[in-house]
């Protein structure tokens, strides 16, 4: 999401503390400045010995701000306030376990940690530790009260090979998460981040659905899972326990990071996997996109050409609708919203929406074009759409990027069951 002009550049406030994931954080500045972003940086002296100030003052176009800085002569306000008064939005990536600790004791000893007891905007948090130091008993219940602050937006680190050669958990999460955690949070418009999904359990479905016809051949479709993967990190940022069963993903798996998912084939996969937890979930978003028909035979070998026709004509069966078939079994405190795309004008397409609502059993139906230039599929492309209830409600949004429609969405329809 590109600011447009520079008059409208977001103002990033980047902390960075000395954890040696800090020498991640350069290749994160040069990502967002590209985006457009106004970024100022500021280094804890552990990170000093890690990354150089230098390079982080190039990265970004504005000089990188250092701990002895604080109480500078040069100075007519305390620093730390006139840092957090210029930011929109705060980034402390890598956040260490020192920091954590200061942060939620209201320890304020220090530039970083006198920033964070100042600050009253959305801030990301983006967590790097050695495993160990991470399950620690003291981290985990510095961290669980941090959970509590209603301006924090927290990442959990990511499991891997960390710098020590261990495998486990306390990877920084990755750059492209960070920034679309940044761009979720632009999209809530001045409105304050609030973790208002909190005790929810949401189930999302995405991705296409594949169908064999031979050893050689299947049936499947455009999607990419990207908008269902969006909206997965949408409902998990705004605080909800998050499940996505999807197809095979065609965007950057760094973004599926801190979703719990389950990756299906076919059909029969699909609501297998949704059976198994659809009970306990208080949100169904049914977004994947299904093959419309497969085949019932199940041959080993690969059916030569001349034979594909009459093989298809005798083998052809459609697909049972998996959403009618789910919400027959649906609970008075479930909410169900169905996806349908959709080719021509709203006006042509709109009938047919609302008999789709009908016959679906769902509580509402997102109708999005799919024939426009740079709509669609893909997680870059944009989107627009309306959702329809069966109250007649009708309400559009507007062409945006698909994480802004993604939480523009769940806004909607959270503030339609209020």
């Amino acid at each position: 999401m590109k600011t447009k002009n520079t008059d409208s550049k977001i103002k990033v406030l980047l902390l960075i503390t000395g954890s040696i994931a800090a020498v991640r954080i350069p290749l994160l500045i040069s990502q967002l400045a590209k985006e457009n972003y106004e970024i100022r940086c500021v280094l804890s002296k552990n990170a000093e010995k890690l990354v150089k100030p230098l390079s982080l003052s190039i990265l970004s176009r504005n000089p990188c701000i250092l701990e002895n800085d604080q109480w500078s002569n040069i100075q007519s306000s305390p620093l730390h306030i006139e840092l957090c008064n210029w930011a929109d939005i705060l980034i402390i990536a890598p956040l260490t376990a020192t920091t954590l600790s200061k942060w939620v004791t209201g320890n304020a000893d220090g530039l970083i940690p006198s920033i964070l007891m100042a600050n009253i905007q959305p801030i990301i948090v983006a967590p790097a530790m050695n495993t160990q130091m991470w399950l620690n008993e003291a981290v985990q219940k510095n961290y669980e009260n941090l959970q509590n602050y209603e301006n924090v937006l927290s990442l959990q680190p990511s499991e891997g090979l960390l710098a020590c050669d261990a495998i486990g958990i306390g990877k920084i999460p990755p750059n492209d998460l960070i920034q679309l955690a940044l761009e979720f949070i632009i999209s809530h418009n001045q409105i304050p981040y609030r973790k208002d999904l909190l005790n929810k359990e949401i189930l999302i479905t995405g991705g296409c659905t594949s169908e064999k016809i031979d050893a050689a051949r299947h049936i499947t479709n455009k999607s990419s899972g990207a908008m269902g993967l969006l909206m997965s990190q949408v409902a998990r940022f705004r605080g909800a326990q998050v499940k996505y069963v999807h197809g095979p993903l065609k965007i950057d798996k760094d973004l599926t990071d801190g979703i719990k998912r389950y990756e299906i084939e076919t059909s029969f996969d699909l609501i297998k996997a949704i059976k198994n937890e659809i009970s306990n979930c208080d949100y169904f978003f049914m977004n994947a996109a299904v093959s419309d028909f497969k085949i019932i035979s199940n041959t080993q070998g690969k059916i030569p050409k001349n034979k594909i026709n009459d093989y298809l004509n005798k083998n052809f069966e459609l697909v049972p609708d998996i959403l009618k078939t789910i919400s027959e079994s649906k609970k008075d405190n479930q909410v169900f919203v169905g996806f349908c795309a959709f080719t021509g004008s709203i006006e042509e397409a709109r009938i047919i929406i609302k008999e789709k609502l009908i016959q679906k059993g769902c509580d509402y139906l997102f109708a999005n074009p799919i024939d426009l230039e740079g709509q669609g599929f893909g997680s870059l492309a944009q989107n627009e759409g309306w959702l329809f209830d069966t109250k007649n409600m009708e309400h559009h949004i507007k062409k945006t990027s698909k994480i802004d429609l993604a939480n523009k969405l769940i806004t909607q329809i959270i503030s339609e069951k209020k």
